[in-house]
């Protein structure tokens, strides 16, 4: 589990386009990134199948035409592939809403 962990924290996972969600882990079992449109915060734990989300906060903006996917994740899988990862995003009932691919470092960025 800590080859796992070592993949997740210091990591954006998502993009790092203005108006799209993103995920970042902190090695102290925090998490940081925003939906789109709205700050999340909250907690993680490693489990051998996945990273579970404590509750996750959020602020409360509206934004129009922004999907909100991301308010609804509880947890997520990581998949290893050649671009350096992917986490798929799970719901409630552990089905996929939504992919957030490996795509820059995350060291010093706060939420």
């Amino acid at each position: 589990m800590e080859e796992l962990v070592a993949e997740l924290i210091d990591h954006r996972w998502g993009s790092d386009a203005p108006g799209q969600p993103w995920l970042g882990f902190e090695a102290e079992g925090r998490l940081h990134g925003s939906d789109g449109c709205n700050r999340l915060m909250g907690e993680w734990t490693l489990t051998a199948e996945r990273v579970d989300f404590g509750r996750l906060v959020t602020t409360m903006m509206f934004c129009k035409g922004v999907d909100t996917w991301l308010n609804g994740a509880v947890s997520a899988r990581f998949v290893p592939d050649a671009s350096g990862g992917r986490l798929e995003v799970l719901d409630a009932a552990r089905q996929i809403i939504g992919v957030l691919p490996r795509t820059v470092s995350d060291s010093g960025i706060t939420a």
